[in-house]
Protein backbone atom coordinates (compact mmCIF):
# COMPACT_ATOMS: atom_id res chain seq x y z
CA UNK A 1 0.00 0.00 0.00
CA UNK A 2 1.54 3.26 -1.14
CA UNK A 3 0.91 6.03 1.37
CA UNK A 4 0.14 9.42 -0.23
CA UNK A 5 1.95 12.60 0.73
CA UNK A 6 0.44 14.44 3.68
CA UNK A 7 -0.58 17.25 1.34
CA UNK A 8 -2.97 14.83 -0.39
CA UNK A 9 -3.71 12.04 2.09
CA UNK A 10 -7.38 11.21 2.69
CA UNK A 11 -9.02 9.74 5.78
CA UNK A 12 -9.36 6.25 4.34
CA UNK A 13 -5.61 6.26 3.52
CA UNK A 14 -4.83 7.17 7.13
CA UNK A 15 -7.19 4.54 8.54
CA UNK A 16 -5.69 1.82 6.34
CA UNK A 17 -2.15 2.77 7.37
CA UNK A 18 -3.02 2.88 11.08
CA UNK A 19 -4.76 -0.50 10.84
CA UNK A 20 -1.74 -1.94 9.02
CA UNK A 21 0.56 -0.53 11.73
CA UNK A 22 2.48 1.37 9.05
CA UNK A 23 2.63 4.29 11.48
CA UNK A 24 0.89 5.45 14.65
CA UNK A 25 -1.24 8.43 15.58
CA UNK A 26 1.75 9.75 17.55
CA UNK A 27 3.78 9.64 14.33
CA UNK A 28 1.03 11.45 12.47
CA UNK A 29 0.79 14.19 15.09
CA UNK A 30 4.57 14.60 15.07
CA UNK A 31 4.58 14.91 11.28
CA UNK A 32 1.85 17.54 11.29
CA UNK A 33 3.56 19.57 14.02
CA UNK A 34 6.81 19.45 12.05
CA UNK A 35 5.03 20.60 8.91
CA UNK A 36 3.39 23.46 10.78
CA UNK A 37 6.77 24.59 12.12
CA UNK A 38 8.21 24.55 8.58
CA UNK A 39 5.75 26.92 6.94
CA UNK A 40 3.63 28.67 9.56
CA UNK A 41 5.91 31.71 9.71
CA UNK A 42 5.08 32.24 6.03
CA UNK A 43 1.31 31.64 6.16
CA UNK A 44 0.23 32.22 9.80
CA UNK A 45 -2.46 29.58 9.43
CA UNK A 46 -2.13 27.97 12.87
CA UNK A 47 -2.53 30.15 15.94
CA UNK A 48 -1.72 27.52 18.57
CA UNK A 49 -0.70 23.86 18.86
CA UNK A 50 -2.32 21.69 21.52
CA UNK A 51 0.44 20.82 24.02
CA UNK A 52 -1.42 17.61 24.86
CA UNK A 53 -1.82 16.40 21.26
CA UNK A 54 0.94 13.80 21.47
CA UNK A 55 -0.20 12.40 24.81
CA UNK A 56 -3.77 12.11 23.53
CA UNK A 57 -2.45 10.35 20.42
CA UNK A 58 -0.45 7.98 22.61
CA UNK A 59 -3.59 7.05 24.57
CA UNK A 60 -5.53 6.40 21.36
CA UNK A 61 -2.67 4.32 19.95
CA UNK A 62 -2.76 2.24 23.12
CA UNK A 63 -6.49 1.68 22.66
CA UNK A 64 -5.92 0.63 19.06
CA UNK A 65 -3.24 -1.84 20.19
CA UNK A 66 -5.94 -3.51 22.31
CA UNK A 67 -8.27 -3.68 19.29
CA UNK A 68 -10.47 -0.90 20.66
CA UNK A 69 -11.84 1.37 17.95
CA UNK A 70 -14.03 4.39 18.54
CA UNK A 71 -14.92 4.56 14.85
CA UNK A 72 -13.42 5.95 11.64
CA UNK A 73 -12.06 9.09 13.36
CA UNK A 74 -10.09 7.14 16.00
CA UNK A 75 -6.63 8.66 16.33
CA UNK A 76 -7.13 11.27 13.61
CA UNK A 77 -5.71 14.80 14.19
CA UNK A 78 -7.91 17.81 13.45
CA UNK A 79 -7.38 21.57 13.58
CA UNK A 80 -10.12 23.79 15.05
CA UNK A 81 -10.95 27.42 14.30
CA UNK A 82 -10.13 29.72 17.22
CA UNK A 83 -13.75 30.53 18.01
CA UNK A 84 -14.83 27.00 19.01
CA UNK A 85 -14.48 26.32 22.73
CA UNK A 86 -12.20 23.47 23.79
CA UNK A 87 -11.84 23.12 27.55
CA UNK A 88 -8.17 22.17 27.53
CA UNK A 89 -4.89 24.08 27.61
CA UNK A 90 -5.71 26.00 24.43
CA UNK A 91 -7.23 29.47 24.29
CA UNK A 92 -10.49 30.40 22.59
CA UNK A 93 -10.35 34.06 21.58
CA UNK A 94 -11.86 34.62 18.13
CA UNK A 95 -8.43 36.09 17.37
CA UNK A 96 -8.84 38.93 19.88
CA UNK A 97 -6.49 39.78 22.72
CA UNK A 98 -9.56 40.72 24.75
CA UNK A 99 -10.32 37.05 25.48
CA UNK A 100 -6.79 35.78 26.13
CA UNK A 101 -6.93 33.91 29.43
CA UNK A 102 -10.73 33.76 29.47
CA UNK A 103 -12.33 30.47 30.46
CA UNK A 104 -15.76 29.53 29.06
CA UNK A 105 -18.22 27.67 31.26
CA UNK A 106 -18.50 24.59 29.04
CA UNK A 107 -16.97 22.98 25.99
CA UNK A 108 -18.65 22.99 22.59
CA UNK A 109 -20.86 19.92 22.14
CA UNK A 110 -19.18 19.35 18.79
CA UNK A 111 -15.78 19.09 20.46
CA UNK A 112 -17.04 16.71 23.14
CA UNK A 113 -18.58 14.55 20.42
CA UNK A 114 -15.34 14.55 18.40
CA UNK A 115 -13.26 13.64 21.45
CA UNK A 116 -15.53 10.65 22.08
CA UNK A 117 -15.07 9.66 18.43
CA UNK A 118 -11.31 9.56 18.97
CA UNK A 119 -10.32 12.80 17.28
CA UNK A 120 -7.04 14.41 18.38
CA UNK A 121 -7.37 18.18 18.70
CA UNK A 122 -4.12 19.22 17.03
CA UNK A 123 -4.45 22.97 17.51
CA UNK A 124 -6.35 26.16 16.70
CA UNK A 125 -6.38 28.05 13.41
CA UNK A 126 -6.21 31.77 12.75
CA UNK A 127 -9.24 33.70 11.52
CA UNK A 128 -10.53 37.14 10.70
CA UNK A 129 -10.92 38.66 14.16
CA UNK A 130 -14.40 38.22 15.65
CA UNK A 131 -15.29 36.18 12.54
CA UNK A 132 -15.02 39.39 10.52
CA UNK A 133 -17.63 41.22 12.56
CA UNK A 134 -15.41 43.99 13.88
CA UNK A 135 -14.38 46.17 10.93
CA UNK A 136 -16.07 47.64 7.90
CA UNK A 137 -12.68 47.62 6.16
CA UNK A 138 -11.17 44.43 7.50
CA UNK A 139 -8.24 42.44 6.18
CA UNK A 140 -9.37 38.86 5.57
CA UNK A 141 -7.49 36.45 7.79
CA UNK A 142 -6.01 39.05 10.15
CA UNK A 143 -6.28 38.88 13.90
CA UNK A 144 -4.15 40.57 16.56
CA UNK A 145 -3.49 37.20 18.15
CA UNK A 146 -2.56 35.30 15.00
CA UNK A 147 -1.33 37.98 12.60
CA UNK A 148 -2.11 37.96 8.89
CA UNK A 149 -2.90 34.62 7.26
CA UNK A 150 -1.94 34.44 3.57
CA UNK A 151 -3.36 32.36 0.74
CA UNK A 152 -1.68 29.09 -0.17
CA UNK A 153 -1.41 29.46 -3.94
CA UNK A 154 0.31 32.80 -4.49
CA UNK A 155 2.69 34.69 -2.24
CA UNK A 156 1.06 37.69 -0.58
CA UNK A 157 -2.42 36.64 -1.72
CA UNK A 158 -5.48 37.22 0.45
CA UNK A 159 -6.85 34.00 1.97
CA UNK A 160 -10.50 35.09 2.23
CA UNK A 161 -12.22 34.73 5.57
CA UNK A 162 -13.15 34.32 8.20
CA UNK A 163 -12.11 30.62 8.41
CA UNK A 164 -8.83 31.56 6.75
CA UNK A 165 -6.35 29.51 8.75
CA UNK A 166 -8.47 26.36 8.53
CA UNK A 167 -8.57 26.48 4.73
CA UNK A 168 -4.88 27.33 4.32
CA UNK A 169 -3.81 24.60 6.76
CA UNK A 170 -5.80 21.97 4.85
CA UNK A 171 -4.44 23.17 1.50
CA UNK A 172 -0.86 22.89 2.80
CA UNK A 173 -1.32 19.46 4.39
CA UNK A 174 -0.79 20.74 7.94
CA UNK A 175 -3.79 18.65 8.99
CA UNK A 176 -6.08 16.06 7.47
CA UNK A 177 -9.05 18.40 7.87
CA UNK A 178 -10.16 21.42 9.88
CA UNK A 179 -13.29 22.88 11.40
CA UNK A 180 -14.44 26.32 10.36
CA UNK A 181 -17.51 28.40 11.06
CA UNK A 182 -19.72 30.37 8.73
CA UNK A 183 -22.26 33.11 9.28
CA UNK A 184 -22.18 34.23 5.64
CA UNK A 185 -19.47 32.88 3.34
CA UNK A 186 -16.78 32.31 5.97
CA UNK A 187 -16.12 28.68 5.00
CA UNK A 188 -16.98 28.91 1.32
CA UNK A 189 -14.77 31.93 0.59
CA UNK A 190 -11.52 30.55 2.05
CA UNK A 191 -12.21 27.15 0.48
CA UNK A 192 -12.33 28.79 -2.94
CA UNK A 193 -9.14 30.82 -2.63
CA UNK A 194 -7.25 27.82 -1.24
CA UNK A 195 -8.54 25.11 -3.60
CA UNK A 196 -10.18 22.86 -1.00
CA UNK A 197 -13.66 21.55 -0.23
CA UNK A 198 -15.72 23.92 1.89
CA UNK A 199 -18.86 22.37 3.39
CA UNK A 200 -21.44 24.31 5.40
CA UNK A 201 -24.19 21.96 6.63
CA UNK A 202 -27.76 22.90 7.52
CA UNK A 203 -28.08 25.18 10.54
CA UNK A 204 -29.22 22.82 13.27
CA UNK A 205 -27.64 19.62 11.96
CA UNK A 206 -24.58 20.45 14.08
CA UNK A 207 -24.70 22.19 17.44
CA UNK A 208 -23.05 25.60 17.63
CA UNK A 209 -23.19 25.98 21.39
CA UNK A 210 -19.94 27.28 22.91
CA UNK A 211 -18.91 28.96 19.69
CA UNK A 212 -18.01 32.65 20.02
CA UNK A 213 -20.99 33.98 18.10
CA UNK A 214 -21.88 36.45 15.44
CA UNK A 215 -25.49 35.24 15.22
CA UNK A 216 -26.56 32.09 17.03
CA UNK A 217 -29.47 31.83 14.60
CA UNK A 218 -27.21 31.90 11.55
CA UNK A 219 -23.79 30.60 12.70
CA UNK A 220 -22.86 27.12 11.45
CA UNK A 221 -19.87 24.87 12.12
CA UNK A 222 -18.60 23.27 8.93
CA UNK A 223 -15.54 21.64 7.45
CA UNK A 224 -12.53 22.28 5.27
CA UNK A 225 -11.20 19.12 3.63
CA UNK A 226 -9.36 18.03 0.49
CA UNK A 227 -12.07 15.65 -0.70
CA UNK A 228 -15.85 15.58 -0.58
CA UNK A 229 -15.83 12.12 0.97
CA UNK A 230 -13.68 13.34 3.84
CA UNK A 231 -16.23 16.10 4.46
CA UNK A 232 -18.90 13.39 4.61
CA UNK A 233 -16.87 11.28 7.05
CA UNK A 234 -16.32 14.26 9.33
CA UNK A 235 -19.99 15.27 9.23
CA UNK A 236 -20.91 11.80 10.45
CA UNK A 237 -18.57 12.28 13.40
CA UNK A 238 -20.03 15.48 14.82
CA UNK A 239 -23.60 15.97 13.59
CA UNK A 240 -26.55 15.37 15.90
CA UNK A 241 -28.76 16.88 18.58
CA UNK A 242 -27.47 18.72 21.63
CA UNK A 243 -29.27 19.81 24.77
CA UNK A 244 -27.42 23.13 24.49
CA UNK A 245 -28.67 24.12 21.02
CA UNK A 246 -32.41 24.29 20.39
CA UNK A 247 -31.87 24.42 16.63
CA UNK A 248 -30.62 20.82 16.68
CA UNK A 249 -33.93 19.70 18.16
CA UNK A 250 -35.42 20.18 14.68
CA UNK A 251 -33.32 17.43 13.08
CA UNK A 252 -35.98 15.33 11.30
CA UNK A 253 -34.34 11.94 11.88
CA UNK A 254 -33.14 10.04 14.94
CA UNK A 255 -30.34 8.14 13.20
CA UNK A 256 -27.82 10.02 11.09
CA UNK A 257 -27.60 8.96 7.45
CA UNK A 258 -24.37 7.31 6.29
CA UNK A 259 -23.11 10.42 4.53
CA UNK A 260 -19.90 8.81 3.29
CA UNK A 261 -21.86 6.01 1.61
CA UNK A 262 -23.46 8.43 -0.87
CA UNK A 263 -20.01 9.50 -2.10
CA UNK A 264 -20.00 6.78 -4.71
CA UNK A 265 -20.05 6.89 -8.50
CA UNK A 266 -20.56 9.68 -11.02
CA UNK A 267 -24.03 8.95 -12.40
CA UNK A 268 -26.25 11.99 -11.78
CA UNK A 269 -29.30 10.78 -13.65
CA UNK A 270 -32.49 11.97 -11.97
CA UNK A 271 -31.05 15.13 -10.39
CA UNK A 272 -32.50 18.52 -11.39
CA UNK A 273 -30.05 21.38 -10.89
CA UNK A 274 -31.09 25.02 -11.31
CA UNK A 275 -28.98 27.95 -12.53
CA UNK A 276 -30.22 31.29 -11.07
CA UNK A 277 -28.34 33.55 -13.46
CA UNK A 278 -29.89 36.80 -12.24
CA UNK A 279 -28.15 36.15 -8.91
CA UNK A 280 -24.64 36.20 -10.36
CA UNK A 281 -24.37 37.46 -13.96
CA UNK A 282 -22.72 40.87 -14.29
CA UNK A 283 -21.41 40.79 -10.72
CA UNK A 284 -17.62 40.87 -11.05
CA UNK A 285 -17.22 37.24 -12.09
CA UNK A 286 -14.02 37.00 -14.11
CA UNK A 287 -14.29 35.58 -17.66
CA UNK A 288 -12.14 32.54 -16.88
CA UNK A 289 -14.26 31.56 -13.88
CA UNK A 290 -17.49 32.06 -15.81
CA UNK A 291 -16.22 30.01 -18.76
CA UNK A 292 -15.19 27.20 -16.40
CA UNK A 293 -18.61 27.36 -14.75
CA UNK A 294 -20.31 26.92 -18.15
CA UNK A 295 -18.08 23.92 -18.79
CA UNK A 296 -19.05 22.62 -15.36
CA UNK A 297 -22.72 22.75 -16.37
CA UNK A 298 -21.89 20.61 -19.40
CA UNK A 299 -20.07 18.12 -17.18
CA UNK A 300 -23.16 17.86 -14.98
CA UNK A 301 -25.38 17.37 -18.03
CA UNK A 302 -23.08 14.72 -19.49
CA UNK A 303 -23.22 12.88 -16.14
CA UNK A 304 -27.01 12.61 -16.49
CA UNK A 305 -28.22 15.61 -14.49
CA UNK A 306 -30.94 17.86 -15.85
CA UNK A 307 -29.55 21.39 -15.73
CA UNK A 308 -32.45 23.86 -15.67
CA UNK A 309 -31.99 27.44 -16.88
CA UNK A 310 -34.32 30.37 -16.11
CA UNK A 311 -34.53 29.57 -12.40
CA UNK A 312 -33.96 33.16 -11.29
CA UNK A 313 -34.61 34.45 -7.78
CA UNK A 314 -37.58 36.81 -7.48
CA UNK A 315 -35.93 38.98 -4.82
CA UNK A 316 -32.52 39.56 -6.42
CA UNK A 317 -33.19 43.15 -7.48
CA UNK A 318 -34.69 44.04 -4.09
CA UNK A 319 -31.61 42.69 -2.34
CA UNK A 320 -29.18 44.45 -4.67
CA UNK A 321 -30.89 47.77 -3.96
CA UNK A 322 -30.14 47.53 -0.22
CA UNK A 323 -27.06 48.97 1.48
CA UNK A 324 -24.70 46.73 3.47
CA UNK A 325 -25.96 47.85 6.88
CA UNK A 326 -29.55 47.01 5.93
CA UNK A 327 -28.55 43.62 4.52
CA UNK A 328 -26.86 42.74 7.81
CA UNK A 329 -29.23 44.46 10.23
CA UNK A 330 -30.78 41.26 11.60
CA UNK A 331 -27.47 39.57 12.41
CA UNK A 332 -26.05 42.86 13.72
CA UNK A 333 -28.88 42.96 16.24
CA UNK A 334 -28.32 39.31 17.10
CA UNK A 335 -24.58 39.89 17.53
CA UNK A 336 -25.32 42.61 20.07
CA UNK A 337 -27.33 40.16 22.18
CA UNK A 338 -25.44 36.94 21.49
CA UNK A 339 -21.93 38.23 22.13
CA UNK A 340 -23.01 39.78 25.44
CA UNK A 341 -24.57 36.46 26.48
CA UNK A 342 -21.32 34.67 25.64
CA UNK A 343 -19.17 37.19 27.53
CA UNK A 344 -21.42 37.07 30.58
CA UNK A 345 -21.17 33.26 30.67
CA UNK A 346 -17.38 33.16 31.04
CA UNK A 347 -16.08 31.52 34.22
CA UNK A 348 -12.80 33.46 33.95
CA UNK A 349 -12.66 36.88 32.32
CA UNK A 350 -9.30 38.49 33.20
CA UNK A 351 -9.77 41.54 30.97
CA UNK A 352 -13.28 42.18 32.35
CA UNK A 353 -14.95 42.17 28.93
CA UNK A 354 -18.61 41.87 29.89
CA UNK A 355 -20.36 43.66 27.02
CA UNK A 356 -19.78 45.44 23.73
CA UNK A 357 -18.87 48.72 25.42
CA UNK A 358 -16.08 46.92 27.30
CA UNK A 359 -14.95 45.30 24.07
CA UNK A 360 -14.92 48.61 22.21
CA UNK A 361 -12.90 50.26 24.98
CA UNK A 362 -10.39 47.39 25.05
CA UNK A 363 -10.00 47.41 21.27
CA UNK A 364 -9.48 51.16 21.10
CA UNK A 365 -7.04 51.13 24.01
CA UNK A 366 -4.85 48.15 23.09
CA UNK A 367 -2.15 48.99 20.50
CA UNK A 368 -1.86 45.40 19.29
CA UNK A 369 -5.49 45.56 18.17
CA UNK A 370 -4.29 48.12 15.59
CA UNK A 371 -7.14 50.57 16.02
CA UNK A 372 -7.88 52.84 14.16
CA UNK A 373 -5.96 51.21 11.28
CA UNK A 374 -8.58 48.48 11.57
CA UNK A 375 -11.83 50.21 12.46
CA UNK A 376 -14.66 48.95 14.68
CA UNK A 377 -17.48 50.02 12.40
CA UNK A 378 -19.46 46.81 12.74
CA UNK A 379 -19.35 47.04 16.52
CA UNK A 380 -20.89 50.49 16.19
CA UNK A 381 -23.66 49.19 13.92
CA UNK A 382 -25.13 47.58 17.04
CA UNK A 383 -25.90 51.05 18.42
CA UNK A 384 -28.29 51.88 15.57
CA UNK A 385 -31.90 52.68 16.35
CA UNK A 386 -34.00 49.52 16.39
CA UNK A 387 -31.06 47.15 16.98
CA UNK A 388 -32.95 45.26 19.64
CA UNK A 389 -34.60 41.84 19.47
CA UNK A 390 -37.92 43.32 20.61
CA UNK A 391 -37.84 46.22 18.16
CA UNK A 392 -40.11 46.30 15.12
CA UNK A 393 -37.18 47.19 12.86
CA UNK A 394 -35.40 43.97 13.79
CA UNK A 395 -38.53 41.88 13.32
CA UNK A 396 -39.07 43.35 9.86
CA UNK A 397 -35.43 42.78 8.94
CA UNK A 398 -35.60 39.15 10.07
CA UNK A 399 -38.82 38.62 8.11
CA UNK A 400 -37.12 40.06 5.03
CA UNK A 401 -34.10 37.78 5.51
CA UNK A 402 -36.36 34.74 5.64
CA UNK A 403 -38.07 35.90 2.46
CA UNK A 404 -34.74 36.30 0.64
CA UNK A 405 -33.73 32.74 1.45
CA UNK A 406 -37.25 31.39 1.10
CA UNK A 407 -39.96 32.34 -1.37
CA UNK A 408 -37.98 35.23 -2.85
CA UNK A 409 -34.82 33.22 -3.35
CA UNK A 410 -33.60 29.66 -3.06
CA UNK A 411 -36.72 27.90 -1.82
CA UNK A 412 -38.95 29.77 -4.26
CA UNK A 413 -36.79 28.78 -7.23
CA UNK A 414 -36.43 25.18 -6.09
CA UNK A 415 -40.14 24.66 -5.52
CA UNK A 416 -41.21 26.45 -8.71
CA UNK A 417 -38.97 24.22 -10.84
CA UNK A 418 -38.95 21.06 -8.68
CA UNK A 419 -35.16 21.30 -8.25
CA UNK A 420 -32.85 19.17 -6.15
CA UNK A 421 -30.06 21.74 -6.04
CA UNK A 422 -28.92 25.17 -7.14
CA UNK A 423 -25.47 25.63 -8.75
CA UNK A 424 -23.49 28.87 -8.89
CA UNK A 425 -19.94 30.17 -9.31
CA UNK A 426 -18.59 30.36 -5.76
CA UNK A 427 -17.75 34.05 -6.11
CA UNK A 428 -21.49 34.79 -6.45
CA UNK A 429 -22.33 36.50 -3.16
CA UNK A 430 -26.13 36.76 -3.39
CA UNK A 431 -27.04 33.04 -3.40
CA UNK A 432 -24.55 32.38 -0.59
CA UNK A 433 -26.08 35.21 1.45
CA UNK A 434 -29.59 33.92 0.76
CA UNK A 435 -28.62 30.40 1.87
CA UNK A 436 -27.09 31.80 5.05
CA UNK A 437 -30.21 33.73 5.99
CA UNK A 438 -32.30 30.55 6.19
CA UNK A 439 -29.61 28.08 7.24
CA UNK A 440 -29.47 26.09 4.01
CA UNK A 441 -26.49 23.81 3.33
CA UNK A 442 -23.94 24.32 0.59
CA UNK A 443 -20.67 22.84 -0.61
CA UNK A 444 -17.85 24.24 -2.72
CA UNK A 445 -15.70 22.14 -5.07
CA UNK A 446 -12.50 23.27 -6.86
CA UNK A 447 -13.07 24.22 -10.48
CA UNK A 448 -9.90 25.84 -11.84
CA UNK A 449 -7.19 28.49 -11.64
CA UNK A 450 -7.02 31.96 -13.16
CA UNK A 451 -4.86 31.73 -16.31
CA UNK A 452 -1.82 33.63 -17.46
CA UNK A 453 -2.80 37.12 -18.52
CA UNK A 454 -5.34 37.59 -15.73
CA UNK A 455 -4.95 41.21 -14.53
CA UNK A 456 -3.60 41.46 -11.00
CA UNK A 457 -6.08 43.09 -8.62
CA UNK A 458 -5.31 44.01 -5.04
CA UNK A 459 -7.50 43.46 -2.00
CA UNK A 460 -9.40 46.53 -0.85
CA UNK A 461 -6.85 47.01 1.94
CA UNK A 462 -4.25 47.34 -0.85
CA UNK A 463 -1.66 45.01 0.65
CA UNK A 464 -2.66 41.56 -0.63
CA UNK A 465 -3.42 40.10 -4.05
CA UNK A 466 -7.07 39.35 -4.73
CA UNK A 467 -6.96 38.13 -8.36
CA UNK A 468 -3.94 37.00 -10.38
CA UNK A 469 -2.76 34.07 -12.50
CA UNK A 470 -2.69 30.86 -10.45
CA UNK A 471 -5.32 31.79 -7.86
CA UNK A 472 -8.07 29.13 -7.59
CA UNK A 473 -11.81 29.44 -8.18
CA UNK A 474 -14.64 27.03 -7.38
CA UNK A 475 -18.22 25.95 -8.04
CA UNK A 476 -20.87 25.80 -5.30
CA UNK A 477 -23.95 23.60 -4.86
CA UNK A 478 -26.84 24.69 -2.60
CA UNK A 479 -29.91 22.78 -1.44
CA UNK A 480 -32.73 22.86 1.10
CA UNK A 481 -32.40 22.07 4.80
CA UNK A 482 -31.24 18.56 5.68
CA UNK A 483 -30.45 17.71 2.04
CA UNK A 484 -26.81 16.89 2.79
CA UNK A 485 -26.99 13.47 1.14
CA UNK A 486 -28.03 15.08 -2.14
CA UNK A 487 -25.35 17.76 -1.90
CA UNK A 488 -22.59 15.30 -1.09
CA UNK A 489 -23.64 12.87 -3.82
CA UNK A 490 -23.59 15.53 -6.54
CA UNK A 491 -20.48 17.30 -5.26
CA UNK A 492 -18.56 14.02 -5.04
CA UNK A 493 -19.54 13.08 -8.58
CA UNK A 494 -18.48 16.49 -9.88
CA UNK A 495 -15.20 16.26 -7.98
CA UNK A 496 -14.43 12.84 -9.50
CA UNK A 497 -15.34 14.00 -12.99
CA UNK A 498 -13.04 17.03 -12.81
CA UNK A 499 -10.24 16.17 -10.31
CA UNK A 500 -9.24 19.83 -10.31
CA UNK A 501 -7.42 19.72 -7.01
CA UNK A 502 -5.69 16.42 -7.68
CA UNK A 503 -4.42 17.40 -11.13
CA UNK A 504 -3.85 21.11 -10.52
CA UNK A 505 -0.79 23.00 -9.30
CA UNK A 506 0.56 22.75 -5.75
CA UNK A 507 0.67 25.67 -3.30
CA UNK A 508 3.61 27.97 -3.98
CA UNK A 509 5.41 26.81 -0.82
CA UNK A 510 4.92 23.42 0.79
CA UNK A 511 6.17 21.63 3.88
CA UNK A 512 8.59 18.77 3.28
CA UNK A 513 8.17 16.53 6.33
CA UNK A 514 6.43 13.23 5.64
CA UNK A 515 5.57 10.28 7.86
CA UNK A 516 8.66 8.46 6.57
CA UNK A 517 10.86 11.24 7.98
CA UNK A 518 9.35 10.84 11.44
CA UNK A 519 9.84 7.07 11.33
CA UNK A 520 13.41 7.41 10.09
CA UNK A 521 14.30 9.72 12.98
CA UNK A 522 13.10 7.07 15.43
CA UNK A 523 15.02 4.30 13.68
CA UNK A 524 12.01 2.74 11.97
CA UNK A 525 11.08 2.20 8.35
CA UNK A 526 7.71 2.88 6.78
CA UNK A 527 5.78 -0.37 6.55
CA UNK A 528 3.92 -0.61 3.25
Amino acid sequence: MAIPSLIDIALEDIIAALDAKSFTSVDLVAAYIARISEVNDEFHAVIEINPDAKSIARQLDEERSRNISRGPLHGIPLLIKDNVVTLDKMECTSGSLALVGARPCHEASVITRLRKAGVILLGKTNLSEWSNFRSEKSSSGWSPRGGQTYGAYLKNSQPSGSSSGSAVAVALGLTWAALGTETTGSIIGPAETNNVIGFKPTRGLISTDAVIPVSIRQDVIGTLTRTVKDAAHLLGGFAGRSEFDKFTWNIPFDTLPDYAAVCNGTNLQGFKIGVPRNAFMGMNIKPAALAAFELGLKILTDAGAQVVENTDFKATDDYKAMDKVSKLFAITTEFKTDIQAYLSSLDKNPNNIHNLDDLIAFTEGTPEERYPEFDIGRFHWTKAEGADLDAQKYKESLKQDLYFGGEGGILGAMEAHNLDLIVIPTVAEIPIAFAAKVGYPLITVPLGFYPEGTPVEMHKRGKMILYAPGIPYCITFISKAYSEETLLKVAHAFEQLTLTRKNGPQPYLTAKTEISDILRKSGRDLKI
